[in-house]
């Protein structure tokens, strides 16, 4: 008797976890949401358009990692250590980098290097790019690293990367479009060689007058 009324007591409990368990795989995983950093390192192949380029559909690659990122674009690399609040900027087709420079203000993570910075997102829906789910939200924040005060559209992985960028950003006084379209992405362990001045590059001299970094 006692243990048919033991088995009868634990029942409801069991088939509560089962439930439970059950409705969350029903549910599946929570949307991503652009104002939390990615959650994985990856590469993503992208094109640009923004006010400052003097061209249609700049290529530009992103090497991302938690707290260490490369930007390529245009044939000068940036390489950000957000832990140092240093940025690097080189050119490897002529093997040569300038001297770290600090950060203009200290970030928390990488987002304003590789997508926007969101400040308010509003979920409209899912669909699908690059063979991924994404989720596109309405936003409002900045975008890129100068900041640019940003309103419109980003489509957002399950890792909260952010694959397309659409909508108008405000430059000197002017508001203009800008577009963040995608190639290619990779989820993948980066190379920590990537994230560092190979050993072969030589620094390059003030008195060179060349490229001069600013934040």
């Amino acid at each position: 008797m006692t243990k048919q009324s033991s088995r009868h007591g634990h029942g409801p409990i069991v088939v509560s976890a089962m439930l439970a368990v059950c409705l969350a795989a029903w549910q599946g995983p929570a949307a991503a949401d652009p104002r939390i950093a990615p959650t994985v390192q990856y590469v993503l192949d992208v094109e640009i358009t923004r006010p400052s380029d003097h061209a249609i559909n700049v290529p530009a690659r992103y090497i991302y990692t938690e707290r260490r990122l490369r930007i390529e674009l245009v044939g000068i690399v940036t390489l950000v250590d957000l832990d140092r609040k240093l940025k690097t900027v080189m050119i490897p087709r002529v093997r040569t980098y300038w001297k770290p420079t600090a950060l203009k203000k200290p970030a928390a993570d990488g987002r304003m290097w590789v997508g926007v910075e969101a400040a308010s997102a509003e979920e409209l829906g899912t669909e699908t790019m690059l063979d991924r789910t994404v989720t596109k939200y309405r936003v409002r924040g900045t975008i890129f690293d100068d900041q640019i005060p940003f309103e419109g559209f980003v489509w957002t992985t399950a890792e909260n990367i952010v694959v397309k960028v659409e909508g108008t950003g405000r430059y000197e006084g002017f508001t203009s479009p800008i577009k963040v379209n995608p190639v290619q992405l990779t989820v993948v362990p980066v190379d920590a060689a990537l994230l560092a001045v190979p050993s072969i590059y030589v620094r390059a001299s003030a008195s060179e007058g060349g490229y001069h970094p600013e934040d």
